[in-house]
């Protein structure tokens, strides 16, 4: 008796899913040297670290490109907390940052830069407006007084609107000093990890391992700081912080946000990318994709960066009763225009309707005013 294929009944087969991206990650930084590596660095334009003994093996213990990798993972927590790396970049011969930054954006993945020279402003608005259409943040020092000036170069940082361009200021005799603790911040800045809970920061009176407080900073300079938008460490009765100004914004409403967006992309290409079929131009498929914008919304509610609130801006969307009431209840509303609404030429070229997102910061407590009501 012939003994017959089950396929005659049962037919299987396997669909694989479509591989998508990967997190989006924030810890990864860079630092921009303008010293030669030995020849251990290899050719690759580009070497990525874990730890800063290998920096000291392929630049040298004294080089600034050793003492900045120091500093980066001397901070608790630092980059690898956010399963980051410290990359290490040659400058090209008469290459500026901006032009490193451009030229090896697509080499290897960074989010954060630093250099081994400081700036002039020329180079700083160049690097910074690169930042801008990359989506990362570049971290620039000073030790010149001048520079807090009224049109001083950082202050002209922040006319620029350049917040991508982070202005750290430490005065004193020496470069290295301003390295150092321009490292040290970009190392604790970019730590967060956004997959856990309650783990946004910010950068206010934070401790800096290894970096002393800036002798220098006098009220006076103090304030002219805080108005050109420029982060400093100081000593306040004796214990060293850094403090922060929301001159150029605050540093992590422009960080967090930048996790956000890239979240957002990342997870709208992997519904898209790991779908075996298709996602139809129906509600039903439009709703895939708010709900994976959905997630990244709880995730910024569960790292704290967003929080429920009271909306306060004129400009709302959607349905406004449904709008008020998600803000107020969960810190964030999404609205997707109905299908039956879309132009028929969007429809041709297969976009999704239009989806619209609002959240609220949960903002950080930085200072706090105190009144007391004595009875005798």
């Amino acid at each position: 008796m012939a003994n017959l294929s089950i396929e005659n009944v049962i037919n299987v087969s396997v669909s694989a899913v479509g591989q998508g991206a990967g997190a989006y990650n924030t810890s990864n930084l860079a630092i921009i040297t303008s010293e030669t590596p030995e020849a251990s660095f290899g050719s690759d334009g580009y070497k990525i670290y874990l730890e800063p003994s290998d920096v000291a093996t392929d630049f040298g213990s004294g080089s600034v490109t050793y003492a900045q990798a120091l500093s980066v993972f001397s901070q608790q927590p630092n980059i690898l907390a956010g399963g980051g790396y410290l990359v290490i970049i040659p400058l090209l011969e008469t290459e500026e940052i901006s032009e490193a930054v451009t030229r090896t954006e697509s080499l290897v993945q960074y989010f954060g830069f630093i250099a081994t020279d400081l700036s002039d402003e020329a180079a700083i608005i160049a690097a910074g407006s690169v930042a801008a259409v990359t989506s990362k943040i570049g971290f620039f020092g000073s030790r010149t007084a001048a520079d807090l000036d009224a049109t001083g170069k950082f202050d002209n940082i922040r006319l620029a609107s350049l917040d991508k361009a982070r202005c750290l200021f430490y005065g004193g005799a020496d470069d290295l000093s301003v390295h150092k603790f321009v490292a040290a911040y970009a190392g604790r800045a970019l730590s967060t990890n956004f997959n856990g809970s309650q783990t946004t920061q910010t950068m206010h009176l934070k401790d800096l391992a290894g970096i002393l407080p800036d002798p220098t900073i006098t009220q006076t300079l103090l304030t002219k700081a805080q108005d050109a938008g420029a982060d400093c460490y100081i000593s306040i009765q004796g214990v060293p912080k850094t403090f922060t100004s929301g001159g150029n914004k605050f540093f992590d409403d422009v960080y967090n946000l930048l996790w956000f967006v890239g979240s957002l992309k990342i997870a709208g290409f992997n519904v898209l990318a790991t779908t075996s079929t298709k996602i139809a131009q129906t509600e039903n498929g439009v709703s895939s994709l708010k709900s994976a914008y959905r997630r990244i919304c709880e995730a910024a509610v569960t790292n704290e960066f967003v929080a429920a609130g009271r909306w306060t801006s004129a400009n709302t969307f959607g349905v406004q009763e449904d709008f008020f009431d998600n803000i107020t209840q969960r810190g964030y509303y999404i609205y997707s225009q109905p299908v039956a609404l879309q132009l028929p030429s969007d429809r041709a070229e297969r976009n999704a309707p239009l989806i619209q997102l609002a959240i609220k910061f949960s903002g950080a407590i930085h200072s706090s005013s105190v009144i007391v009501n004595i009875n005798q």
